[in-house]
């Protein structure tokens, strides 16, 4: 302890680096997180999507329907032709020219 007070610089030089150290440490700025503004943009389009995507399937299986429907009345119709045809020999000539104009293709 003798030999720390027979040097009055070394008292002096701690001082001065800890009020550096402390200055240093002041200054320095602190880091907080960062957070990103809200944006509802994104949300905004997630729920546009989602809502193309609901009308697409919906278009679609709409579609779907309406073609069943025309496959089906297309069969029926060609049952039908079949049908008529089949029996054409018990026909008139005249029944006969009838029935392939009114034969729907």
């Amino acid at each position: 302890m003798k030999k720390f007070i027979k040097h009055p610089v070394l008292p002096w030089l701690l001082v001065i680096l800890l009020v550096s150290l402390l200055i240093i440490k002041s200054i320095t700025p602190t880091s907080r997180p960062i957070t990103p503004p809200v944006d509802n943009r994104i949300d905004s389009l997630s729920h546009i999507v989602d809502s193309l995507n609901n009308s697409y399937v919906k278009l679609k299986q709409d579609y779907d329907s309406a073609q069943a429907n025309v496959k089906t009345e297309i069969q029926y119709i060609q049952i039908q032709n079949a049908k008529d045809i089949s029996n054409i020999h018990n026909f008139t000539i005249d029944q006969r020219d009838s029935m392939w104009s009114t034969l729907n293709p």
